[in-house]
Parts: structure tokens; sequence; C-alpha cells
């Protein structure tokens, strides 16, 4: 079987979690027969070369409706990875409209949060509608959770029989090679609170350095930062002013942010939206406690055995902060993802979502 990854067009200029789930589903698709071609380009979507499109990501709209259009108009069958979370309220809360935050100020949260999602639905629809046509047009919905395929329902009213849950994973033999002397050493910390992420809103580190003032305990942050978001990079330097001790990293190799997690106590997660968070994941393996967002679907992944924050509420995020660094590591969690959460088992689930999807279409 042969499948074309259909992807952003930054995908390894600006990598972020549907990087790694490429990267990682093409590596362990392979052992399963399956060969995967990486491309954003819809040009390469061609009969007779690839028996199925798999589309990653659902809010790079203008490259997922050409590479969905194409794959609909040659025949051939596509899936969609949507790595989606409903955005409305990461919008509403990061908005820097001076009428926002005056009304915000005057009015209850409630009101004003109905008034502005109602208009930011219909300033999206476009983008919307675009989405909802190519869920329609897919020949199967892969979530990386239950929770996911829930918000996607009720968004989009699809259908529950159209969805496939392909889960998150962690590759085991990276983080097992990762040398955990390699950052304590560099820069003479160990037992730290760490937060690895890609700089932007959406992750929310500005949050979290503003929950974090005045922690005794090491701070570091760890990201790569895109151009565009240079402002809001030195905004979280700024807040982190107030933590006694606190270190900026933009972006490290792989293997060094493991070794990172390997010297960190707890890993935060505090963003507005996650579809997983992969980051969790590692930094549990790595052996840290993790404090992770309640936007994400965290029941299915973590469980009890986090520390879940709510990203708009300093006060949850540095209880959650402050509960994980005085609790010792929870080895359940671990054992869990080991369990669960393997490429294996996850390239095992989508090859046998593809096979599905092939065998419909000769009916």
């Amino acid at each position: 079987m042969k499948v074309l990854f259909a992807c952003r067009p930054q995908i390894f200029d600006v990598p972020g979690g549907d990087t790694v789930q490429l990267l990682k589903m093409k590596k362990y698709l392979a052992s399963c027969g399956i060969e995967a071609t990486i491309s954003p380009n819809p040009a390469d979507i061609q009969n007779g070369v690839f028996d199925l499109v798999h589309v990653f990501n659902l809010f790079d709209i203008e490259s997922m409706h050409e590479q969905t259009g194409r794959a609909k108009k040659l025949g051939i069958p596509f899936v969609i990875t949507t790595n989606y979370w409903n955005p409305i309220e990461f919008f509403f809360e990061t908005s820097h409209s001076l009428l926002h935050r005056m009304a915000r100020s005057l009015l209850p949260r409630s009101s004003v949060f109905n008034y502005y999602a109602g208009h930011k639905r219909k300033r999206m629809s476009n983008d919307i509608a675009l989405q909802r046509e190519a869920l329609d047009r897919a020949a199967r919905i892969l979530p990386n959770s239950e929770e996911e395929a829930l918000e996607l329902q009720r968004d989009f009213n699809q259908p529950s029989e159209k969805f496939s849950i392909i889960y998150n994973a962690v590759d085991f033999e990276d983080i097992e090679t990762a040398d955990a002397n390699l950052f304590a050493d560099r820069y003479g910390l160990r037992d730290f609170v760490l937060c690895v992420g890609r700089f932007e809103e959406r992750k929310n580190q500005l949050g979290v350095a503003k929950a974090l003032a005045g922690l005794s305990t090491p701070v570091v942050f760890i990201g790569g930062v895109p151009s565009y978001q240079r402002s809001y990079f030195d905004a979280c330097r700024r807040a982190a002013d107030k933590i006694p001790r606190s270190l900026f990293i933009e972006g490290l190799p792989q293997q060094e942010v493991f070794s990172a997690m390997k010297a960190a106590k707890v890993h935060v997660l505090g963003s507005w939206w996650e579809n997983t968070g992969l980051v969790s994941l590692e930094a549990s393996i790595c052996g840290c406690n993790v404090v992770t967002t309640n936007r994400a679907p965290w029941r299915e992944y973590f469980d009890a055995d986090a520390c879940i924050c709510d990203p708009a509420d300093p006060t949850s995020l540095r209880s959650a902060v402050d509960a994980a660094l005085s609790a010792p590591y929870n080895q359940s969690l671990a054992e869990r993802i080991r369990e669960r959460f393997t490429w294996p088992l996850a390239a095992d689930s989508l090859k046998k979502a593809y096979e599905s999807v092939l065998k419909e279409t000769l009916r």
C-alpha cells in the first residue's frame, strides 16, 4: 500500500505535534508494509501512484482545502487526522481588542463570551464551511481521542461511525538513548520545572510565567520562536523576570529536549487547547511529574495520574505545579503510556483504518 501524507507547507520549518505524528507514522507504518510519502504539494496527489491520501491538520485551511479537493477530483479516497479542538475560547482569551478588554472589565464573562463567540463564528464562517466540507468528503476521520471525536461531532455534525481513534504515542527508543546528564551538566540545573513547546499564544507560556512568579524552584522554557511570535516570546521573558531563577532556550535538538526532561522534576503544559500534548507523554516517560491543561483530552491519556490545570486561572496553574513538585514521581502514568500509547500500536490501528477505507471503496 502507498499513502501520501498531505501536510502543511511549514511542517519542518515550524515543527509541531503534527510533525512528530508524520515522521513516527511513516517510520512505523513501514514495518507494516505501508509506504508513506510526505508532501505539502497538492500536485503530488496522483492517480496510479497512491492508494490513499492522508491529510494532517484541519486548521491549515488553505492547504487542507486544496489537498482534499484534488483527492476528491481524482477519486482517490482520503482520511484526515484532524488535530482539532474548538478554538473559540482561545481567541476570546487572547483577543487584543481594546473594546473586548473594556467589555470584560464591565460585564459578566459569560455574557461577553456568548456575544464574542457568535461574532467570531460569523467571521470564521468560510473557514468552518471548508472544514465541514473536507470532513463530509473524507472516507474516515482519525481523531487522537474520544473527546476530540465528540468535539468534531458537536461542531461539524459528523456521524460516529465515520471515526477511528488513533492515539498519539511515544517513541521509547529515542528517549532511552538520551543522555540524562547532558542538560544538567551544561546548565547546572536539576529538579526544575520545565515547559516545552513552540512559543505561541495558544501554548500559553505567558500565563505559566505569570502564574509561577516568585517560585523558588528554577523554571526552564524551551521552544522554537516563529518570526511572527517574537513579540510574544519577549513578553514571556519579561513576565519571567518575577521568577527568581528562569531560563529561556530558543529550541534544542530532540535528544537534548529529552535530556532536559530527564533532569527536570515537573513538566507543565498550560495551553489554551491541545490535541493531546505529546510533550506531556514524553515527559512522563523521562521521569517528570506532569501538569497538563484541562482544555485537552486529558482523561483518556492521563486519568488521575497528572495534575490538571485551568489555563484561565493562574491560581489553578500554580497549585498544580506546587502539587507536582511536592509529589513523588508518578510511575503509574509511565506504565500506562508504555502499555497503551506506543507508535507500533498506533501504526497498527492506522493500518486497519486504511484497509477498511480501501475495502469500502471497492464495494
